[in-house]
């Protein structure tokens, strides 16, 4: 089967993608062909795509996908022709507690992604999309709405009243706010652009902290809620403090990324001294997928999508992605 493929070539950058013509093969024992209708994009694709994260060499781009199953191998009883089905993030990790380190076998990154028409892959790195859900929608889930929803539910779930502080308005975020208020806590967030602030609101957020005017945003939440059950730390060791400061003696947490950087100094007392837990979440398994779609089958929860692009301008797609402007999920449609 012919079809079309993004690359990056090395060493990176936006005008380093090339579209290529390759073959995708049909299906073996245990795997299935899926026709891709919808990518979106992650801050880790925009990482891959400009070369900060280097690839060993040319390498198909962007982890997450969306699409209909048109050929199934032999032996494959959980998927038929016709299903909608979406990609994982960590098509190694079934189940369970992870056993890796890295990005080896993700796709867009260590492994070819899904810009192109068609793929082939196992069973096990795809999973039914929410049956009420786009392909566009769907494809927004694998790696940000996966996040949140692990973040939130996976370990010690938030139960309604919990606090939930989740800062910035990164496409995790905007997850977190929408899964957090769905089951009926109190979710303070954080920005520093008043249109985004109202825009958190309307997403159902009880208090947004302009963490601009108030560098101590940590403080402020503990002062608005008593003290936070659960702290989403997207920002890296460089918000490790506001988040400690704002956690409750006995809360937790998550720690999903560092958008601002790997290393900082921060002073570790409030740690010990609230006796907190952190942990990282990288966003989930197999087993964590489907728990979330069928979370997602019983809520009404839409993802919030900012923009619309077709694969041949996803080098377009990337410059909106950096531009800042974006607010909510940058998608690739491929009808």
């Amino acid at each position: 089967m012919t079809n079309r493929a993004v690359y990056v070539l090395p060493p990176g950058g936006l005008n380093n993608l090339e579209s290529r013509t390759i073959e995708t093969p049909g299906p073996d024992a245990g795997e299935v062909t899926i026709a891709i209708h919808a990518n979106s994009l992650n801050h880790h694709d925009y990482l891959v795509a400009t070369g900060e994260i280097a690839t060993d060499g040319p390498r198909i781009l962007l982890s997450d996908a969306a699409g209909e199953v048109v050929a199934v191998g032999d032996g494959v009883t959980q998927f038929s022709v016709g299903d909608r089905v979406m990609s994982t993030y960590l098509p190694h990790w079934r189940s369970g507690a992870p056993d890796f380190d890295g990005f080896g076998n993700s796709p867009g990154d260590g492994a070819d992604g899904f810009a192109r028409d068609t793929v082939t892959v196992p069973v096990s790195a795809v999973t039914v999309m929410p049956r009420n859900y786009t392909y566009e929608e769907a494809a927004t889930l694998p790696t940000a709405g996966l996040s949140a929803w692990r973040a939130l539910f996976a370990g010690v779930p938030i139960i309604p009243g919990s606090t939930v502080l989740i800062p910035g308005t990164s496409t995790v975020a905007l997850f977190a706010v929408q899964l957090a208020k769905a089951v009926g806590a109190q979710v303070i967030a954080t920005s520093s652009a008043a249109d985004k602030m109202a825009r958190l609101t309307e997403l159902g957020a009880d208090h947004v902290v302009n963490y601009r005017e108030r560098p101590d945003w940590g403080a402020e939440a503990m002062r608005l809620s008593g003290g936070i059950d659960l702290v989403l730390d997207v920002g890296g060791p460089s918000t490790l403090g506001q988040s400690l400061a704002a956690v409750r003696p006995g809360g937790r947490i998550c720690a999903l990324g560092i958008m601002n950087g790997p290393s900082s100094s921060i002073d570790l007392t409030s740690l010990l001294t609230k006796q907190v837990t952190i942990e990282g979440v990288l966003v989930g398994s197999r087993t964590h997928q489907e728990q979330m779609v069928a979370g997602l089958e019983s809520l009404a929860l839409r993802p919030v999508i900012d923009s619309s692009y077709s694969l041949d301008r996803l080098a377009d797609a990337f410059e909106q992605q950096k531009s800042g402007r974006a607010y909510g999920k940058i998608v690739i449609t491929n009808p």
